[in-house]
Formats: C-alpha cells, sequence, structure tokens
C-alpha cells in the first residue's frame, strides 16, 4: 500500500514539470517556423505584396468557349477545334510553292493586281511593256526583253520568221495563165471587203499561258511582287518591283529570278 501511494504522489509531482516542458517544445517550434517561412507562407506574402493590373479582354476570359454554334454540345470537341471555330483566333493558311514562296496575295490591292495583269500578259505575249514602267526606268525592261529573248528565242520560236517557198519554174510557167485568168475574173467579182464583211482578226500568240502571283515582299514603299509564268515548253519566274506614285502603280525594275526549258 505504501509503495502505490508514493508511486501516485511521485505522478502528481511530475505533472507541471511535464506540462512547462511541453510548452517550451511548442514555442521552439514555432519560433523555428517563423525563422524558416514555409512555401505557402512565401506565396502569399508575394501574392499581398505585388500591384496587380486590370485584366485585359476580361469578357473573352470569362466567357465559354467550350461549344461550337451550330454543333451539338453532346459531341465531344478537342480544344483545337474549338478554337479554330472561333473567327478571332482561326487564321487563314495559304499553300507554299517550293522556292517559290507563299501564294498569300492578300497585301496586293486591287489597283496592283490590275496593272500586274497586264504586264504579265504583256509578258506572256512577248509585247512592249513600256506603259507599265515608272520614269527612267526603260533600260531595265529593254535588259529584261533582251535576257528573255535569249533564253527563250529557240525554245518559245520567238524569233522565227517564215521565208517564203521558192515555187518551181515550170509549175510558174504552166500557172501563169491560169492566174491571169484568175486576177480578170476578180476584176469582174466585187470586193469582199467593199460588201461590209469585216477582216479576219489576227489572234496574238500566247508563249505562256499561264501565271499567277505570289506572297509580296515589302522593302518601304517598294513592293516585290515574285510572278510565275507557265506553258508546255518552259517557266519563269520574275521578280516585280513595283512603286505607287500619284495613286497609280509603276514597275521599277524587272528581274528574272528563275526558269526552267522542259
Amino acid at each position: 500500500m505504501n509503495n502505490k501511494k508514493g508511486f501516485v504522489f511521485l505522478i502528481l509531482f511530475s505533472l507541471p514539470f511535464l506540462t512547462f516542458i511541453s510548452c517550451s517544445n511548442t514555442e521552439q517550434e514555432n519560433s523555428a517556423e517563423e525563422e524558416t517561412p514555409t512555401l505557402r507562407y512565401t506565396a502569399n506574402s508575394l501574392y499581398e505584396s505585388t500591384i496587380w493590373t486590370e485584366a485585359v479582354e476580361l469578357d473573352r476570359l470569362t466567357s465559354n468557349i467550350s461549344a461550337v454554334p451550330g454543333v451539338s454540345s453532346r459531341i465531344n470537341l478537342s480544344p483545337l477545334a474549338v478554337l479554330a471555330s472561333k473567327e478571332s483566333f482561326s487564321k487563314k493558311v495559304f499553300p507554299v510553292l517550293g522556292s517559290f514562296g507563299s501564294l498569300d496575295t492578300t497585301l496586293i490591292s486591287k489597283s496592283l493586281r490590275e496593272m500586274l495583269t497586264s504586264f504579265s500578259d504583256a509578258v506572256s505575249k512577248n509585247t512592249p511593256a513600256d506603259s507599265f514602267m515608272a520614269k527612267d526606268c526603260l533600260y531595265s525592261l529593254a535588259l529584261f526583253y533582251t535576257d528573255f529573248n535569249k533564253i527563250f528565242g529557240d525554245c518559245l520560236e520567238l524569233n522565227k520568221v517564215e521565208e517564203p517557198v521558192a515555187e518551181d519554174s515550170a509549175e510558174t510557167d504552166s500557172n501563169s495563165e491560169a492566174k491571169t485568168e484568175d486576177a480578170a475574173e476578180s476584176k469582174k467579182e466585187p470586193d469582199v471587203a467593199e460588201q461590209g464583211e469585216s477582216p479576219k482578226k489576227i489572234e496574238e500568240k500566247l508563249y505562256f499561258t499561264s501565271y499567277f502571283f505570289g506572297q509580296p515582299f515589302l522593302d518601304g514603299v517598294c513592293y516585290e511582287v515574285p510572278v510565275k509564268f507557265f506553258c508546255d515548253k518552259a517557266t519563269l519566274t520574275l521578280s516585280v518591283f513595283c512603286i505607287e506614285n500619284s495613286g497609280s502603280w509603276k514597275i521599277d525594275q524587272v528581274q528574272i529570278a528563275d526558269w526552267e526549258i522542259f
């Protein structure tokens, strides 16, 4: 019995001492946490000390873009499909032709396109294009046509002249009388032109049957527009440098960038 009483007395005497030790340990842990802040504490401190600006395009950030107009909400769409359906997020894609570059011609205005079309028609027919050149730039056009004729002269038969066929002397003598009679009869018949019939139109030969423009390169006020020509015998790529003067477009320089003969 005496032993039990002594044990109980020892426990009761030790309780205040244990409580003091526990409190001192808690205070030490709190002080340690204050000396070494946690990641949450650091993040909250940075958030509170940061000066935030107003949200840009808040309506777009808060709008619901999880559905596409005209498409049932029961159909699962990928995020890319949803973004592609939005006009503000979508971007036009243009084909790219090898070394020629992109076929994006959105930067070519209507007036510039009309001038380039007329000039390209002249090149396709190998006809003069002086009216499309800017002032004091005819020398560049002359060099272009010189190189053009050297490269494609034989291929496109640019300088071919048909020689008159020599008639045999015997045939000439035998047909001389017939020609004389035909000439006499032709005097009796009324002239076709006098009857009001229009003369036949001579069709211009197209050396290049088609062409298209590429994406222009802007250098200040000068537009460098690539133009590619096609025919069944060859291709031709030009770099046409265009400048705008008083609302009209003129060509400053023409360069042959590439060609191919089949």
